[in-house]
């Protein structure tokens, strides 16, 4: 067995078989202290520090990973409190239950919180497919524990996951409502990826004291109150909340996961039902209709919803009320509905004002509906994190530009040519690492047309 660098395998009463069907089996029927054996990975989350370790199981067979004994709250058996931190898995086009026996990262006492994967159906092509698997907590450096500010999942989001904000506005961070941990469950990395990744069910162990109030988590969080649901990282549209949350609690565990192919994402967490990365509004679009826009969207739930208001706007800054619809109150069934603006001129904003029976307002994210004949394309919003710029462009038709981003004297400092620009809103991202902190213009430029923006990068 190879032993990668970093990673320190505490084989004790483990057995290492060898062969053709090799497996890495864990006696843990001696539940005391220094009765079971277990795996430490390098807990500093630094990738500078800790570049990570694969453990690799090059054994398809479901019990490639096999635990002998009962796990319990103090058996720590995989411990990996970084997210470069990986169990590769050559399940390739196997089926059948995979179990990671996960537990927290020296938090004294240490807690089994297993990952249970079912491949339901088995995945294809790639040259080495594998499921990848990793997990970490708040602050998985020296000891996994928590502390007050652990709460803050937006200071440690995974690769990928650009925000941790709410569904009504985007602009929230709601990780008061969510566990303090993320899963990454990868199917498509590098040259382990599956050409179509295999269907399953996944099943979330988790620590009660990572969904517990903890600094500034929700008390409705709390794991005694069965509310948690898994929910998954869209990196494509940049949001947690374009589905349905999944599963449901039982005890300790979230089970009956089963993401479609097309939702079957890298990054996971577990979040409130009652208050998740809220998907309440399921949809919300718009379409000319003859001289007319007709506006729709979807609820998946509602909880004292009195009415929304329609609000419509020009330059989307200023927004005026133009309508409202009656809301359904409580349900928990998906409902439609529907408003009509007979006064469409062109390119209009539109978003959503919902308000609940007690007066409290929350507002949707902004769409751009048009049915002049003009081409209207605007960038609309700029921002960035530590990796990337984002830039939110409405257009009233599809198109193709080339992106420059300049430094304050005009030098190109990046280009990135043929930007696919779709009617409605667009979000493009631009690699900032290696550009310094300052004030930069972004250009998009095709044959109709340029645009610019003014951007301050961090």
């Amino acid at each position: 067995m190879y032993r990668a660098p970093f990673l320190l395998l505490v084989i004790g009463s483990a057995l290492i078989a060898q062969g053709q069907a090799a497996r890495l089996v864990f006696d843990g029927t001696g539940t005391a202290v220094n009765q079971h054996p277990y795996v430490v990975f390098n807990p500093d989350p630094d990738m500078a520090t800790n570049p990570g370790a694969y453990l690799v199981i090059n054994n398809s067979n479901a019990n490639a990973i096999t635990f002998t004994g009962a796990l319990t709250s103090n058996t720590p058996i995989i411990k990996s409190e970084a997210e470069q931190n990986k169990v590769r898995w050559a399940i390739a086009s196997a089926t059948g239950t995979y179990v990671l026996p996960y537990s927290t990262g020296g938090w004294a006492p240490d807690a089994a919180m297993p990952l249970t994967v079912q491949v339901t159906g088995a995945g294809s092509g790639g040259a080495m497919p594998s499921l990848v698997f990793s997990t970490f907590n708040s602050l998985g450096k020296t000891t996994g524990g928590p502390v007050a500010g652990g709460w803050n999942n937006d200071n440690y989001r995974p690769t990928g996951v650009t925000h941790m904000n709410d569904m009504p506005t985007g602009l929230v961070n709601n990780s008061a409502n969510a566990i303090d941990r993320f899963w990454i469950i990868d199917g498509s990395e590098g040259g382990f990826a599956y050409g179509t990744r295999p269907a399953v069910s996944i099943t979330f162990g988790f620590d009660p004291r990572e969904a517990n109030v903890n600094g500034g988590n929700s008390a409705a969080l709390n794991a005694a109150n069965g509310n948690l649901v898994a929910q998954r990282f869209n990196a494509g549209l940049n949001k947690w909340y374009d589905i349905l949350p999944m599963g449901a609690q039982v005890g300790n565990t979230v089970a009956g996961v089963a993401p479609s192919a097309a939702d079957f994402m890298r990054s996971w967490t577990l979040s409130n039902t009652l208050l998740p990365l809220p998907i309440q509004l399921v949809a919300w679009e718009g379409t000319c209709d003859g001289n007319s826009i007709l506006l729709k969207w979807t609820t998946a739930s509602e909880q004292d919803n009195a009415f929304f208001t329609i609000e419509k706007s020009r330059d989307a800054q200023d927004f005026t009320a133009i309508g409202t619809v009656a809301g359904a109150g409580n349900s928990s069934s998906m409902i439609s509905y529907a408003f009509t603006d007979h006064d469409a001129q062109d390119l209009a904003y539109y978003r959503l004002r919902q308000t609940d029976i007690n007066g409290t307002t929350t507002v949707s994210n902004t769409i751009a509906v048009g049915c002049g004949r003009d081409n209207n394309t605007h960038i609309v919003n700029a921002w960035d994190d530590a990796t990337y710029l984002y830039l939110a462009v409405s257009s009233t038709t599809d198109g193709t530009y080339d992106l420059t981003l300049t430094d304050a004297q005009g030098k190109v400092i990046t280009t990135r040519a043929s930007q696919v620009i779709n009617t409605g809103i667009t979000t493009l991202r631009v690699d900032k690492r290696g550009i310094s902190t300052g004030i930069y213009m972004v250009q998009l430029l095709n044959s109709t047309g340029m645009m610019s923006r003014r951007v301050h990068l961090d």
